[in-house]
């Protein structure tokens, strides 16, 4: 699993919420090389955050559903700012949602339903 998000702190909680679950995490603070650490890694799912430094998530999503190496890769989108209506109102949409902050039931519900852990 991928999770591309710009505060290391957030970064942490993901990871340490996910890996205690025993899913295999790759933090990325910033999406610059997302398609390379895709290749390298392979994820089952990515879970990218809207609000990027300097970057914009929606941006990156688009790229990667347009991509035929990433089309199929499952995607939640996580943000403090835009809420689930503006998020489905898109042109491209995710596979969920996750609004900050996040409560890890919710983060692990959404995870198990789109892997297959």
């Amino acid at each position: 699993m991928l999770v591309v998000d710009d505060d290391p702190d957030v970064l942490e909680v993901f990871q340490d919420v996910l890996e205690t679950e025993h899913y295999k995490v790759y933090p990325l603070l910033s999406p610059r090389h997302i398609f390379k650490t895709i290749r390298d890694f392979s994820p089952d799912l990515i879970i990218l955050d809207i609000m990027l430094n300097g970057m914009d998530g929606r941006a990156v999503f688009k790229e990667l559903r347009l991509n035929p190496e990433t089309t199929r890769i499952p995607v939640i989108m996580a943000s403090a700012r835009y809420d689930e209506n503006y998020i489905t109102s898109q042109q491209y949409h995710p596979d969920d949602y996750l609004e900050k902050p996040f409560n890890m039931a919710d983060l692990l519900q959404k995870v198990s339903a789109l892997t297959e852990n």
